[in-house]
């Protein structure tokens, strides 16, 4: 009998400096978390207040359908960084947009939008909506001439917005060529368009007439066109200059010059022939081209016709390199249907942008550059998508275990007093 009242005592004495020994751990190593809070979609703006208050044992979790706004994932971080565990669930749609200042006099802004395939796009600025665009499989691209503010798209409920970067000075075109029609109507083409053109015309062998001082170098020329072999008179500086990051337009059978075939896309193959149509029918490329022969490993074919490749480009060093197989787009702007002068120039203008020199220029402010791409900048600061946990029930109040560990303690002290009466 004597010995199971010792055990008892014993018992209780262990369970007191158990309860005693958890205490004290749990003070200085507390569990964590005890609860989660949750809030869905536009619901985590209005309760963000309240949980800065919570301790840093809450987890808190967030269902969305599309990405808060860049201060609330802002918000949601500050919150990770001060001790709570924040995650989130739901399936944003994967969107992102860019907005880029054209390489061209007039300076429009592209603004591009990268969406699941079929989705739409709603673009705007800061003063209206500009226009809607559907979503094909690589993206949507939409030009506008004038733009207010920031660019906004909105696709599957969540908004992107990015600030346009701003203009620059347009910088010269050098066309090079043999003197004839076609240098003549290019020239006048982007004169009109606005581009400051230098122009040089071989006349005769050893015999030039130029207009400008020709001075290769990115921060006088955006690019040069050269229109024929005459362009071999430029030299290795021309060379130099395109992986500088200047840009290069070999037109019609230019490509087959000694100095630019190691940055050419492709070799010039013979001239594919086609009837010459009636005055008022003349269209880009109907009396025929040079097709884009043999095309180097890194050139990328932009368009193709019956008989080759008419165009392509490839990127040299820091600069890029355009091969057009047309020599007599002239005939189009002399002899095209009505509006072809207007087509003419925004063609050739279209052609010289896309690898004119553009200055580096700013992308605008944070928030905007955070929220051209709502998803990954979400990812980015909070993690990957990932469930809440269950919830932990709260552990006992610190003063309900001393209470117990006093009972023990008490239950021990009386069983010893009461056996030595005995």
């Amino acid at each position: 009998m004597r010995s199971r009242r010792r055990a008892f005592e014993l018992a209780c004495r262990i369970a007191a400096f158990a309860l005693l020994g958890w205490l004290i751990g749990t003070s200085v190593f507390p569990s964590r978390p005890i609860g989660v809070e949750r809030a869905r979609g536009a619901d985590v703006t209005a309760r963000l207040a309240d949980w800065t208050r919570l301790p840093p044992s809450t987890e808190l979790h967030v269902e969305l359908s599309a990405a808060p706004a860049p201060w609330v994932v802002d918000w949601l971080a500050a919150l990770r960084e001060s001790g709570h565990v924040v995650r989130w669930t739901g399936s944003p749609p994967p969107a992102a947009m860019l907005a880029e200042r054209v390489a061209d006099p007039e300076q429009h802004v592209r603004i591009g939008v990268a969406a699941p395939n079929g989705a739409t796009a709603a673009i705007s600025d800061d003063a209206a909506r500009i226009d809607s665009l559907p979503v094909a499989t690589l993206g949507a691209t939409l030009d506008a001439p004038l733009v207010i503010g920031n660019v906004r798209a909105t696709v599957s409920g969540q908004t992107m917005m990015v600030a346009p970067p701003p203009r620059t000075v347009t910088r010269a075109v050098y066309v090079i060529g043999a003197a004839g029609w076609e240098g003549k109507y290019l020239a006048s083409a982007l004169e009109e368009r606005g581009w400051p053109v230098i122009a040089r015309f071989a006349v005769a062998p050893g015999v030039d007439v130029a207009q400008g001082q020709p001075v290769l170098d990115t921060s006088r020329v955006a690019a040069v066109v050269a229109l024929d072999t005459t362009v071999d008179r430029l030299g290795a500086a021309l060379a130099r200059y395109v992986r500088d990051g200047g840009g290069l337009v070999l037109a019609g059978s230019a490509a087959r010059a000694v100095n630019v075939r190691a940055i050419a896309p492709g070799a010039v193959g013979p001239r594919t022939r086609v009837v010459v149509q009636p005055a008022g029918s003349v269209g880009l490329g109907s009396t025929g081209f040079y097709p884009i022969d043999s095309l180097a490993r890194d050139a990328v074919p932009l368009e193709r016709r019956d008989g080759g490749v008419a165009i392509a480009v490839r990127r040299t060093a820091a600069g890029r390199v355009m091969q057009v197989g047309y020599d007599d787009t002239w005939r189009w702007r002399m002899a095209g249907a009505e509006g072809s002068v207007d087509a003419h120039r925004a063609w050739w203008s279209r052609v010289v942008a896309s690898v004119a020199y553009v200055p580096g220029v700013p992308v605008g402010s944070v928030s905007a550059a955070q929220s051209a791409a709502p998803l990954a900048a979400l990812v980015d600061r909070l993690g990957p998508a990932a469930p809440a946990r269950t919830p932990q029930r709260s552990a006992p109040s610190p003063l309900v275990i001393i209470m117990i560990i006093m009972i023990f303690l008490c239950t021990e002290w009386a069983s010893r007093r009461l056996r030595s009466v005995r």
